[in-house]
């Protein structure tokens, strides 16, 4: 998970990754590491949690979901 977290850090820094690049990394985590990334990219911003929270709760029923808000 460090590496991966370096090689994200590091290519932040210089530029934004493309989605085929974060593609790539992400496919080769462990299950373990994927839900250590899903929860510090929830604890890192409150934007990244509701996404987080829509597409796991919510996203399933768009019509319910948009009654809710």
């Amino acid at each position: 998970m460090q590496s991966l977290f370096f090689f994200l850090f590091i290519n932040r820094s210089m530029k934004t990754a493309t989605v085929h690049e974060l593609k790539k990394v992400l496919s080769q985590a462990t299950r373990e590491e994927m839900l250590a990334y899903c929860l510090q990219l929830a604890k890192f911003k409150k934007e990244n949690k509701e996404l987080l929270t829509y597409v796991l709760f919510e996203s399933g029923d768009d019509t319910d979901y948009v009654e809710k808000v």
